[in-house]
């Protein structure tokens, strides 16, 4: 009888195994609604609760007045006004410094501390004009 019991128990965990390497390999699994998760789409980001994972996420860079050479993270990302394509993870706890420099070296350098409670903003502004 327990023989009967324990063939039956295996042909129950071996056909549940087809079913959920099937269930992995479904398209279906992917979507959510028209929402594609991995890969994320272009421009745009996914949110797993614990870290935002972005795919070319267009960020307009602004100043006033133009020119001011822009830093992310120490790296030299381009001069006022552009578009800046991110593509990386972060974390909830991580947080990125952009820094702009003036054309007019009289004036202090800029900085904007991004923490990462939401998704990172779509245009950054820095404004050379105000004191």
């Amino acid at each position: 009888m327990s023989r009967i019991i324990l063939a039956i128990f295996l042909c129950m965990i071996l056909s549940s195994c087809a079913t959920l390497e099937e269930m992995q390999q479904s398209e279906s699994l992917n979507k959510v609604g028209s929402f594609q998760l991995n890969p994320v789409q272009l421009n745009n980001y996914w949110y797993d609760g614990k870290s935002y994972e972005y795919n070319s996420y267009e960020i307009k860079v602004k100043s006033e007045p133009i020119q001011a050479k822009v830093e992310w993270e120490g790296k030299v990302i381009g001069t006022t006004p552009f578009i800046y394509r991110y593509t990386g993870i972060l974390d909830l706890d991580d947080h990125i410094t952009v820094r702009a420099i003036p054309v007019d070296r009289e004036l202090p350098a800029q900085e904007h501390i991004l923490r990462i409670r939401k998704e990172l903003p779509r245009e950054i502004r820095f404004d050379f004009s105000k004191k």
